[in-house]
């Protein structure tokens, strides 16, 4: 992502080109992320509400 401010729909796309994981813009300011997450060799369906910011995407995705 570059320097500027990107959209939600650039955030959702980031967010959606990584391993299937899928946003949804909740039109507030947030996105709502599912994803799966590993614990012990077992997967988990997560879902996080998360600022719709650049930091906020690379956090959840482990930037």
């Amino acid at each position: 992502m570059s320097g500027r401010v990107p959209t939600p729909a650039k955030l959702i796309r980031f967010i959606e080109l990584h391993d299937g994981n899928t946003a949804v813009d909740n039109g507030d300011g947030t996105l709502t992320v599912t994803y799966v997450a590993f614990m012990a060799g077992i997967a988990y369906d997560k879902r996080e509400t998360i600022p719709a910011t650049a930091a906020a995407v690379r956090d959840v995705l482990g930037y």
